[in-house]
């Protein structure tokens, strides 16, 4: 298949040139392999020398997978960590309440999609984007979680409680963390609601993320160079 195609030329790369690179697959709410555990499942034992998955905490979140159990599926199927993304998602608690619906309009923009996600009767339902969601496309009575990726730094109506779970895990993992490469990812910056959009308020904003990011690794033992 292509997957094993791919994997096949990435090990004769490897062979010619020495420099090893690996393909990470990043489940997305919306998309057909939504969840981490879905990725473990399909990806169990296949190629991990070349083939793993790209961990965001935000998709995560999302589809409300909890990171402990999300981390030790992949490491009971085989499938390595390639890359985390830091990432943080928007969480709103009382979607149908006259402030949480006032919340969400806020958020509620058309230049990308905002998958959004509840648990209905045990099982977790969504749709593709926040204005049909808005428009009842979910009961809205329990929280709503919004794939709009909001500063990792932000605690107010966010995932990051989950976030800093994921990252514990991930750093702090048997044998080293589980992968050395995170990247924080966030790229709604010109869409985020009470920013002014300008350079200043973008450098700023994300030197914030870096260094809250440095700080938590920093609390779980990482090595951090200055």
């Amino acid at each position: 298949d292509a997957l094993g195609c791919v994997a096949s030329e990435l090990e004769r790369l490897h062979a010619r040139t020495g420099r090893r690179i690996r393909l990470a697959l990043e489940p997305e709410p919306g998309c057909t392999i939504e969840t981490v555990r879905q990725a473990a499942e399909f990806l169990a034992g296949f190629a991990p020398e070349w083939i793993g998955i790209c961990f965001d905490a935000c998709h995560l979140a999302v589809q409300f997978e909890e990171p402990e159990e999300a981390l030790q599926l992949l490491a009971d199927s085989g499938v390595p960590v390639v890359k985390a993304q830091v990432s943080n998602a928007l969480r709103v608690e009382e979607p149908g309440s006259p402030a949480g619906q006032e919340l969400l309009r806020r958020f509620n923009e058309p230049r990308f999609m905002h998958q959004v996600r509840e648990r209905v009767n045990g099982r977790v339902e969504g749709v593709d984007d926040l204005p049909e969601a808005l428009a009842g496309g979910l009961p809205g009575e329990s929280e709503w979680r919004v794939h709009f990726h909001v500063p990792v730094n932000d605690a107010q109506h966010t995932t990051q409680p989950e976030l800093e779970r994921a990252l514990e895990r991930l750093l702090a993992s048997d044998g080293g963390p589980a992968t050395a490469h995170f990247e924080v990812e966030t790229y709604t910056w010109n869409v985020m609601p009470g920013r002014d959009h300008g350079d200043e308020d973008l450098v700023e904003g994300i030197a914030q993320e870096l260094d809250w990011t440095r700080q938590r690794f920093i609390e779980h033992g990482a090595e951090v160079v200055a």
